[in-house]
């Protein structure tokens, strides 16, 4: 037995959630996003934001080597400071004396190119060169200072001719060797020091300071505690010890390094300041220790630029973004080429929304690092915020050029292409991004961090791949692949097992594949760990009413309806979507808000596309031989119930009057109902693989006059395309039946049954009303096989009683309510020779209808469930039943043609708003609507009970039916498009009046 028309809409919201409102996909109900989770902007501690990207960012790791700055050249003995302090040249380092025994087998004598040696290799003592050959020496001494390593190599080549083993010569050319990344040359250097004069501690330690740049922790660590052993008070050594240390994930003995040194200096600021990153590496247990270590090295030396920025990281952390400005600016004050504050600065600009100065200091930042791939990200992520789409496509696709193992990058620029409508692309992003993160390449920035606090960069991680995966599962979602999603937030919530926001989506997920069973299992379980979650409290009811299960319904409604009016006071997207409150027991003034909201939700979605305003048709009337070009958009051209419906009215309308255009928002299914609209339309256009912006430009490209809006807040739906109003006169239909309360859908083309007078209040929109019933279906086109006595199915094929009077009712099960079944007991005990034929829709209510059954003493075997069937046995099976029985919250819309078609009466209560009216006026339209429309629930009752007992009324009616299908206006498919057709050109005949959109009835 079939389905309604109203897919059910099942909203996507992205972006991380952090907190109630932060945004992690929460699947169906959750709020929609324009953007999923982003990986945030600091790799430095900076955390989820609320939108929760992913750290992009560039400032050094604790304990991580900085590269000196252009122009200066650091003492080798000052590399592992961030920040160079005072250079001192090595030459004062010590003179020849020993030999080495601790070198690796590569280093040996140093090989300075095109310099001869000249001397004897085994000469032991320093020959003092002339006094020309001394003036060479303290030239190359100075462009080492400068940085002009090339240069300062050259100079030497006297000084080494004249006396290869001379010990202050080695040890200056070992040192410009390693400015130039020559480990190699500078291990050969210092080695020959070494082996000259054993004591020489100096050479030891910047031996050492090469091995630590090539990965050789181990032995660097061996030769800088060498060092120390020659020279107890060696501060320096203790300092790049510890950098080692922490690469080996060393924490509590680089500290004691650290702390080692400043016992012997207390001055030596650049070590606070050392020390401070590792405190503040370890999270909040260290951020009053690293304050103190920063506070400190400005006490010592207030001009000293990192520690200001370290201050601004702790103030950033801790969301004092305020504070972190006025730090970081304190640092780029006394270091103007200071990258790493203008990154914090940066961050912090954007938590502030002052996006203009958090623009200028990314770019900032890549003007000083042009090939730096994170500060890339970085920028790429301003331009995201700002709404510049291809220009933050374009910056996060030069960040992977230059770092091809860049995860956070390619989730970052998976949300920008999803956003786009390229999401094919975005999903290859979004598994790059996982697959990188379980194969993360080294990274000694991240080593780094996962060496100074495991447990916090674990979770970092983990946090990391649940964004990706988050993402990666949101856009699986919405393509249907539910399966796949499920598996993705199944990783999501062993990842995070005690995040709410994790069991929520998977929840979603669950309930996405029908199995509603473990779907509310999951919404318990988010809801446990986080009582006041609204969007999982949300789903959990929508998942509750889809199974039936209605112990509490009014307890969890009325709560239900207060997080709604509470998100709307502050100004919040409420966690009940529009479809869902459509069948709930709202106000309709509420619904209105829902509506309205989402599309304010939408509006500013679109806004931040960037498209520019779209031309539009001249206002004028029509010319003689102009036809009036109306585009009917929609993601259901296929095998969906707007098909079934509306299959043939595509190629119906009249060539000489209309030009229609059919955007199809979904690539081909294969199916009949595709093939048909294809081959029948004048014009069919998929745009599926298409952005949000492609399409409304296309839209205005034609010339549309008129543009259909055939989803309204259903699956599928893309209504950002008619939020860039791409046509001048814009209208809703037929898939939403309500209101929207977009004001770019000023029209809703109903009738004055379903939208009577009284009930004006239940709409934003003006309406266009149809004079006979605006649903249309096309059973007189597509379905007259259906009608072969020969091919009908028998009560017996589907385990039905012959003998019985059979009252049915193939609604979905989320359209129930207790009252209306109560009331359907209450007919079977009237009427002691009927039984109940419902749909398994979905299969886990049925033992909550046969225990509420049980409930109101009724034998529940008198309760006949069949499952979902095919389009057209579906059709046949529905004449089976003697009589209909309708939901009056939200009706049978799709299915009440069904069973009309079929000759079933149907026995329905209109109530307010829209979804509660449409099969009364589909009754109305038969001419005999009167037997079948009732006032209240007592009529519906009696009604019920006597069509069921007086046999001779009911089969009247039904023969009524049979014999007014061809004729009566419901099926009458041709006279429904030239309606239609009507309403078409008043709508533009007013909109060239100037009159805007007005309320109007077609006679």
């Amino acid at each position: 037995m079939g389905q309604g028309l109203n897919g059910d809409q099942e909203g996507l919201f992205l972006s991380y959630f952090n907190g109630p409102r932060g945004g992690m996909g929460l699947g169906d109900e959750a709020k929609p996003s324009n953007a999923g989770g982003r990986m945030d902007d600091l790799a430095t501690g900076g955390g989820p934001t609320g939108a929760a990207p992913m750290g992009i960012s560039d400032p050094l790791a604790p304990g991580q080597a900085a590269a000196p700055p252009m122009g200066a050249a650091p003492d080798l003995m000052r590399l592992h400071q961030q920040h160079a302090s005072t250079a001192r040249d090595p030459a004062v380092w010590g003179l020849p004396n020993g030999t080495s025994s601790l070198l690796p087998a590569f280093c040996g004598h140093g090989d300075l190119s095109a310099l001869p040696s000249g001397t004897d290799p085994g000469m032991g003592s320093v020959q003092p060169l002339q006094d020309s050959g001394e003036a060479l020496l303290r030239q190359a001494h100075d462009a080492y200072r400068t940085g002009n390593y090339n240069q300062a190599l050259h100079l030497c080549q006297p000084a080494y001719s004249a006396n290869p083993d001379r010990t202050d010569v080695l040890l200056l050319i070992g040192a410009i060797y390693y400015q130039m990344k020559n480990y190699e040359q500078c291990i050969a250097f210092n080695d020959r020091c070494i082996v000259l004069d054993r004591s020489m501690a100096e050479a030891h330690a910047n031996l050492a300071n090469a091995l630590q740049q090539m990965g050789n922790y181990d032995m660097a660590i061996i030769y800088y505690q060498s060092a120390i052993r020659l020279k107890p008070g060696f501060t320096d050594a203790y300092n790049n010890m510890a950098s080692a240390l922490v690469q080996k994930g060393c924490i509590p003995q680089a500290m004691e390094c650290y702390m080692t040194a400043l016992r012997m200096d207390p001055l030596l600021v650049d070590v606070h300041n050392n020390l401070g990153d590792l405190w503040r590496a370890q999270g909040q247990v260290g951020r009053q220790a690293a304050q103190r270590c920063y506070s400190e090295a400005l006490r010592i030396n207030r001009m000293y630029a990192p520690a200001w920025r370290g201050l601004g990281d702790l103030f950033r952390e801790a969301g004092n973004h305020q504070q972190a400005v006025v730090c970081y600016q304190e640092a780029v004050n006394i270091k103007t080429n200071y990258a790493d504050a203008y990154t914090g600065m940066g961050v912090s600009f954007k938590e502030l929304k002052r996006k203009e100065e958090a623009a200028a200091c990314f770019e900032a930042v890549v003007k000083l690092r042009p090939s730096c791939a994170l500060s890339l990200g970085n920028l790429a992520g301003i331009y995201y915020d700002q709404g510049q789409l291809g220009m933050a496509i374009s910056t996060y696709q030069k960040a992977i050029q230059l770092e091809p193992n860049f995860p956070e990058a390619y989730n970052n620029l998976g949300n920008a292409l999803r956003e786009d409508s390229q999401t094919e692309e975005a999903i290859r992003c979004y598994m790059t991004c996982i697959n990188l993160q379980y194969q993360r390449p080294h990274n000694p920035a991240m080593s780094a961090a996962f060496r100074a606090n495991p447990q916090a960069a674990q979770q970092q991680q983990a946090q990391r791949l649940a964004v990706a995966y988050n993402n990666l599962g949101g856009i699986l979602k919405i393509q249907g692949r539910a399966h796949e999603a499920i598996s993705c937030y199944e990783h999501i919530a062993m990842l995070q097992p005690e995040s709410p926001e994790a069991h929520a989506n998977l929840a979603s997920a669950y309930k996405d594949a029908a199995r509603h069973d473990v779907a509310i299992q999951s919404y318990q379980r988010a809801l446990s760990k986080r009582p006041d979650f609204p969007e999982a409290f949300a789903n959990l009811v929508h998942s509750l009413q889809c199974i039936c299960e209605w112990q509490g319904r009014d307890q969890l409604f009325v709560r239900l309806e207060r997080e709604v009016k509470r998100d709307l006071a502050n100004n919040r997207l409420p966690p009940v979507q529009p479809f869902h409150a459509m069948a709930y027991p709202f106000d309709a003034d509420l619904c209105i808000k829902i509506g309205r909201k989402y599309a304010e939700h939408c509006a500013l979605t679109a806004a931040r596309l960037g498209c520019p305003k779209l031309p539009h048709p001249p206002r004028r009337q029509l010319q003689a031989g102009e036809r009036l070009r109306v585009g009917y958009v929609s993601s259901d051209f296929g095998n969906h119930p707007l098909s079934h419906l509306m299959g043939s009215v595509f190629g119906l309308h009249d060539r000489n009057k209309i030009e229609v255009f059919c955007y199809a928002l979904t690539p081909s299914d294969g199916s009949e109902w595709r093939n048909k609209i294809e081959s029948e339309a004048e014009h069919f256009i998929d745009v599926s693989s298409c952005s949000v912006v492609d399409i409304a430009m296309k839209i205005s490209s034609d010339s549309i006059h008129i543009a259909i809006n055939l989803n309204g807040y259903t699956k599928g739906a893309r209504n950002e395309i008619f939020a860039l109003l791409p046509a001048p006169v814009q209208a809703s239909y037929m898939g939403f039946p309500a209101t929207t309360g977009a004001s770019f859908l000023p029209y809703l083309i109903t009738d004055k049954v379903v939208a009577p007078p009284e009930h004006r209040h239940c709409y934003s929109e003006e309406l266009a009303l149809m004079p006979n019933c605006y649903f249309v279906n096309d059973f007189n086109q597509s379905f007259r096989d259906t009608l072969d006595e020969s091919k009908m199915p028998r009560r017996s094929d589907f385990g039905l009683p012959e003998d019985k009077i059979i009252y049915s009712c193939s609604n979905q099960l989320y359209k129930y309510d207790p009252e209306t079944f109560d009331t359907w007991c209450r007919i079977l005990k009237r009427v002691p020779e009927s039984v109940l034929w419902l749909l398994r829709f979905p299969p886990y209510g049925e033992s909550k209808i046969r225990q509420r059954a049980l409930q109101a003493g009724l034998d529940h075997t008198r309760i006949f469930f069949t499952d979902v069937a095919q389009k057209h046995l579906h059709i046949r099976r529905s004449g089976l039943a003697d009589v209909f029985l309708d939901t009056p919250l939200c009706n049978a819309h799709t299915t009440g043609c069904d069973v009309l078609w079929s000759g079933c009466p149907i026995v329905t209560l209109p109530l307010e708003r829209m979804a509660s009216r449409v099969a009364a006026s589909l009754c109305m339209a038969t001419g005999v609507g009167e037997e079948m429309v009732v006032s209240s629930q007592q009529e519906y009752e009696e009604r019920a009970v006597e069509l069921g007992v007086n046999h001779e009324k009911r089969l009247a009616l039904r023969e009524e039916l049979k014999r007014r299908r061809s004729t009566c206006p419901l099926f009458n498919t041709h006279q429904w498009v030239r309606d239609m057709e009507k309403v078409f050109m008043k709508m533009w005949e007013l909109h060239c009046n100037g009159q805007g959109p007005t309320t109007f009835e077609i006679e």
